[in-house]
């Protein structure tokens, strides 16, 4: 958000609808084990989960065994093609395994990311005890399309780090969620052109009683109640969430983020740096869609479930931040996350516009349903909203500074739909529709 004057440098780099959902489960087809031995009781002992504590029924589990060097096993599946009017939505590899703890030897738990022509490390054992079944169910969310080959082909690969010991594999299929396609046009469009009025209010108790077409509003705070409220009088209801930073005082990042670690980089992870005790936030390291896939999808997801129109998804330049998220983040970078965003929600059939990012509007027009900026007029930045204009989306917009009276003239001439606000984004506005 444009508003936040961040005192000290900082960064976060963490793993993290409206449409019905199937799942197909998944078994292993075949096993490659170019490095090391698979012992022979028969792929079907991975098909469910039977194993857990310190138990050991040998016919229930395959032994993975180091050569003298490590263990590398690569696991087959094959998808079945998606229905007609849906969409692969989610992959979840399930896997329950037991051997050394990790400080001793450790197994890592990759995927094939056909896209990129990589493996990918989605776990490993770091939150198992030596010697006791370990089950987990990872989540890969956004574009499990880019983990099946032109052949329907899955792979999962096995791997140790050293031959210290064996590890035991008692579970491991894949959940490929399918979901239905939204149509094009489903979600709302607003138009520069039909002289909307709206509120932006994401503090304080929500004034619902102003005659405006669309209310932005704060998704955590704000209830489903008050969202139906509004929309049983008419209000088209947009909700506002960070997209680009880290919020310790949101009840779901503890739901997502308590037990990541710098393993999930492969010790590769930077370190942070100082903290934002003012704003009690920090930047995400948005190259990581893989691993901000279950926090963001989430929060989109609650959007869907409290009946929200759209969302405003903020904090989307953090490209242009590189001072404060110590990150060497890329405009290539900014682009993929941004359309990310806007693509997991149009598959909600949500709204969604692009908050700030001005240098990059003419990249970002196709894929945003209507723009939002703070400031613009302020740092003499309108005149790239013509882009948004041109073609034919609204763009709305706050000041903090100067009187209405200067600016809204200048806004109402450009088809901009602009707010005189406070800095806290309280109750208080002055609309432009009075000039």
């Amino acid at each position: 958000m444009r508003r936040m004057m961040f005192s000290t440098a900082v960064l976060l780099s963490f793993l993290g609808g409206g449409a019905s959902t199937q799942a197909d489960t998944l078994y292993v087809d075949t096993i490659t084990v170019p490095q090391g031995q698979i012992s022979n009781q028969g792929y079907q002992v991975l098909n469910s989960l039977e194993q857990s504590g310190q138990e050991d029924d040998w016919y229930t589990y395959l032994e993975a065994s180091p050569d003298a060097t490590r263990f590398s096993g690569t696991f087959s599946f094959t998808a079945p093609q998606p229905a007609t009017g849906t969409y692969w939505q989610d992959l979840t590899v399930n896997i329950n395994t037991l051997g050394e703890a990790k400080a001793s030897q450790r197994w890592l738990i990759q995927l094939r990311d056909f896209e990129d022509g990589q493996w990918v490390t989605i776990g490993d054992n770091a939150g198992a005890q030596g010697w006791v079944w370990h089950a987990q169910s990872i989540s890969m969310g956004s574009n499990p399309a880019r983990y099946i080959n032109g052949n329907n082909v899955i792979k999962v690969r096995y791997r140790s780090n050293n031959a210290v010991d064996v590890s035991n594999i008692d579970w491991l299929t894949i959940e490929l969620e399918s979901s239905e396609e939204v149509s094009e046009g489903d979600w709302w469009k607003p138009s520069p052109y039909d002289n909307l009025t709206w509120q932006w209010q994401i503090n304080g108790n929500l004034d619902t009683s102003l005659d405006v077409d669309m209310y932005d509003v704060d998704l955590f705070n704000t209830s489903a109640a008050q969202i139906q409220s509004l929309k049983n009088q008419g209000r088209v209801v947009i909700c506002y969430f960070s997209a680009g930073t880290y919020e310790g005082w949101r009840d779901d990042w503890q739901t997502h983020f308590p037990f990541i670690d710098d393993d999930a980089y492969d010790g590769n992870a930077p370190p942070f740096a100082g903290n934002m005790a003012e704003w009690d936030e920090r930047w995400l390291d948005i190259r990581r869609i893989d691993l901000l896939t279950p926090i963001m999808t989430s929060r989109l997801d609650l959007a869907v479930t409290k009946g929200c129109d759209g969302v405003e998804p903020d904090n989307m330049d953090a490209y242009t931040n590189g001072s404060e998220t110590q990150l060497s983040l890329t405009g290539a970078d900014q682009i993929a996350y941004n359309r990310w965003i806007a693509q997991e929600a149009h598959a909600r059939g949500l709204s969604v516009g692009l908050k700030n990012d001005v240098d990059q509007l003419a990249d970002l027009v196709d894929d945003f349903d209507w723009a939002l900026n703070e400031q613009c007029f302020q740092y003499n930045e309108c005149a790239g909203y013509q882009v948004f204009i041109n073609a034919g989306k609204a763009v709305f917009g706050v000041e903090y500074q100067d009187s209405a009276a200067n600016f809204c003239p200048q806004a109402n001439s450009q088809n901009l739909y602009w707010l005189k606000k406070n800095l806290a984004l309280d109750s208080w506005r002055i609309g432009c529709e009075d000039y």
